[in-house]
C-alpha cells in the first residue's frame, strides 16, 4: 500500500532560521501532527483536532517518499489522499506501561478510521470502522478487523481495510498507542463531556474501573479513555464509536482555544513519543496549510453501516457490514463510483422509504408527537419516536439537529425542507437503524404552520 518507504534523518532538516520564521514554521508543523495523532489517539477514542506536524522524529521514522516528489517544502495537494488512522490498544500487554516502541504499536486497533483529504473542496471525510467488523484477513483467516494490526502489522491492517472497502487505495497511515491518548488529553488539560447516563464497569484484565454519574463533567486523560472504552450498554461497540465522535468534537473545541497554544511544547513531546507514520515532512506541511481552510462544516464523520450478528450465526459477536449502504458512502465521500450506485443516487427521493427517527431534546414531551404528525403528513410515513438511547438528545438543546446517519444528504435535506428548520450534520451519533435522525431543539417549539399559526398541540 502506498509508495516505497525510505528513512529520513530529521537532523538534516534543522537549518538555521530567522526567529520569527522559525516560530511560524514550527506552528505549521505542529498543526498537522496534532491533527493526525489526535485522530489516531483514540486507541479507544477518536480525537480529531486541527493538528500538529512532526517537528522531530515520531515513534518510528518510517517516513515515506512524498506522493508529490519527495520535497520537504510544503506540498500543494492536487488530488485527494486516503490516510488510515489506527489507535492501538496495548492496555492488556504483559509489560504494562514498560513498552518498547515496536510493542506499543503492535497490538489490536481499538480505533480504525479511514480519512480522505479533498483539496478541491477543503473537505475531510472520515469513515469509522467498528473494531468488531467481520472480515477476511488477507493470507490469514476470518476474524475481527481489529486483529489485523496485531497479526500482520500495518501492512495487513492496510490490506484488510482496503479489501473490506472494495479495494480502495490507502496512501498513508498513522498509528498511536493507548498512552498517547491519555497523555495528549492531559496535556490539553482535560475536556468537558456530557455523560448521558450512569456508567459502571470493572474489568481487571483490561485494568478498567469505570464509574461515572450522568451529567456534565470535566474528564482527564484516564477518565476520558474510560468513557470512550465503555461498551456495556445496548449498543456495545457501536455506542463506543458514537462516544468517540462526541469526544472528537470536545477535543477539537478545546484545541482551538487560544489558551492551548501555550501547551504546544508539551503536546509535541507527547506526539513524538507515541506517533508512528509514513507521512513525509513535505506532505505534513501541505496538510497543515490545508487545515487552515477547514471548519467543522467541512468535516464529515461516518460509521461503516451494518448490523450486529445474531447469536445463532457465529460463536463470536461481530459487526456485519452492509455493503450496499457502504458502497453509497464510498461513492459520495470517497469518490468510488459504480453504475449501480449512480443509478440509485440519481433516482427521485421516495419520502416513504426514508427511515426517520425523532428524538426529543426540547424538554417538552408533546413536541415529539407534534414532529411525528408533521413529518408523516409531509409523506415521511416510516417515522418513529425514540425516547432513549440517543445521547445527543440526553439534555435540552436550543437548535434542532438533522443527523444524516448514513451520509444520505438528499434524505436529510428533504427532512429539513419538510419541517423548515434544522442544522444538517453528517455524523453517526443518531439512531443506528435510521437513515436520518431528527433531534428536536427548543426552536421547534416556535415553529409555525403554513398559515402562520403555531403547530397544534397533541
Amino acid at each position: 500500500m502506498g509508495s516505497e518507504i525510505k528513512k529520513y534523518n530529521f537532523s538534516l532538516y534543522k537549518k538555521p532560521l530567522i526567529k520569527k520564521q522559525y516560530i511560524l514554521n514550527k506552528l505549521e508543523k505542529l498543526k498537522c501532527v496534532v491533527f493526525f495523532s489526535g485522530l489516531a489517539s483514540f486507541s479507544s477514542a477518536l480525537g480529531m483536532m486541527s493538528a500538529l506536524l512532526l517537528a522531530a522524529a515520531p515513534l518510528q521514522k518510517n517516513q515515506s517518499s512524498s506522493l508529490y516528489g519527495g520535497s520537504n517544502s510544503p506540498i500543494t495537494f492536487q488530488e485527494p489522499i486516503n490516510v488510515l488512522v489506527l489507535g492501538i490498544d496495548n492496555s492488556g500487554h504483559p509489560h504494562a506501561s514498560n513498552f518498547t516502541p515496536s510493542e506499543a504499536i503492535s497490538g489490536n486497533s481499538d480505533t480504525i478510521l479511514l480519512l480522505r483529504i479533498i483539496p478541491g473542496t477543503h473537505q475531510i471525510n472520515v469513515l469509522s470502522i467498528p473494531r468488531d467488523t467481520r472480515v477476511e484477513l488477507p493470507g490469514k483467516s476470518t476474524n475481527k478487523i481489529n486483529d489485523a494490526n496485531a497479526k500482520g502489522g500495518i501492512d495487513l491492517a492496510q490490506k484488510s481495510v482496503s479489501k473490506l472497502l472494495s479495494n480502495i487505495p490507502i496512501h498513508r497511515y498513522v498509528r498511536v498507542d493507548t498512552q498517547g491518548f491519555i497523555s495528549f488529553a492531559d496535556a490539553l488539560g482535560g475536556v468537558e463531556i456530557n455523560i448521558p447516563k450512569p456508567m459502571r464497569y470493572v474489568d481487571q484484565t483490561q485494568k478498567l474501573d469505570i464509574n461515572f454519574s450522568a451529567g456534565i463533567q470535566k474528564l482527564n486523560g484516564k477518565h476520558l479513555q474510560e468513557y470512550v472504552r465503555f461498551r456495556h450498554d445496548d449498543l456495545g461497540d457501536i455506542g463506543r464509536v458514537q462516544r468517540q465522535e462526541v469526544v472528537l468534537k470536545s477535543l477539537l473545541e478545546k484545541f482551538v482555544q487560544p489558551t492551548t497554544w501555550a501547551k504546544l511544547p508539551k503536546l509535541l513531546k507527547v506526539i513524538q513519543e507515541n506517533v508512528d507514520t509514513d507521512i513525509s515532512l513535505g506532505e505534513m506541511l501541505g496538510v497543515a496549510q490545508f487545515l487552515t481552510h477547514i471548519d467543522k462544516q467541512h468535516i464529515n464523520v461516518l460509521m461503516l453501516p451494518g448490523r450486529f450478528s445474531r447469536p445463532d450465526e457465529y460463536t463470536l459477536s461481530y459487526w456485519i457490514a452492509d455493503m450496499d449502504n457502504t458502497a453509497s458512502i464510498l461513492a459520495d465521500y470517497f469518490d468510488t463510483r459504480s453504475s449501480k450506485v449512480d443509478a440509485i443516487a440519481n433516482s427521485p427521493t421516495n419520502l416513504s422509504n426514508i427511515k426517520l427517527t425523532v428524538a426529543n431534546a426540547t424538554g417538552k414531551k408533546e413536541q415529539a408527537k407534534q414532529a411525528l404528525m408533521l413529518l408523516r403528513n409531509q409523506g415521511f410515513e416510516n417515522t418513529t419516536i425514540k425516547k432513549s438511547g440517543i445521547d445527543s438528545a440526553a439534555r435540552p438543546s436550543l437548535k434542532t439537529l438533522i443527523i444524516a446517519q448514513k451520509g444520505n444528504l438528499k434524505a436529510a435535506n428533504a427532512v429539513k425542507n419538510a419541517i423548515g428548520i434544522g442544522e444538517i450534520q453528517v455524523t453517526s451519533t443518531g439512531d443506528i437503524d435510521s437513515d436520518v435522525t431528527v433531534v428536536l431543539g427548543s426552536d421547534f417549539a416556535d415553529l409555525k404552520n403554513n398559515n402562520g399559526k403555531k403547530l397544534p398541540r397533541v
